[in-house]
């Protein structure tokens, strides 16, 4: 059992007080950018999903893609009024956050090299089933 036990040496422990110690190592949000816990509360002023994931991305280190990377589908999408449902999200990672804006209908694309968010639509979920009727 001893071996399954990560080992901790003293040189990554940090003091932090006369009797407690902490690992001195990243947390998850500093490791992914877009795993940060934050709560949120959007502006009355900004008025569409795409103004809204700009003010959100602001400190991130993230940006949106340049609208010529974007399909049109995505553009429409980003213009879009911004829900008052989507105004005021309770802590959570800015990575659910935004997949919740965005809806079923689209994946958030990260591009980690850039820092870069984009959008790739789902399959079509109005298309007519498996059987050949509709929905």
């Amino acid at each position: 059992m001893a071996a399954e036990r990560p080992v901790t040496t003293i040189s990554t422990l940090t003091q932090t007080g006369r009797y407690s110690v902490m690992v001195a190592q990243p947390t998850a949000g500093q490791r992914d950018l877009l795993s940060v816990t934050r709560a949120i509360t959007i502006p009355g002023d900004i008025e569409s999903v795409g103004e809204a994931f700009h003010w959100m991305l602001r400190d991130s280190g993230y940006r949106l893609a340049a609208d010529i990377v974007l399909s049109e589908e995505a553009k429409a999408m980003l213009e879009l009024p911004l829900p008052a449902v989507h105004r005021r999200f309770e802590p959570m990672p800015l990575q659910t956050v935004m997949g919740l804006m965005i809806g079923p209908a689209f994946h958030l694309i990260q591009d980690p090299v850039h820092r870069l968010i984009a959008f790739e639509r789902c399959a079509d979920i109005s298309a007519p089933n498996a059987t050949g009727g509709t929905q």
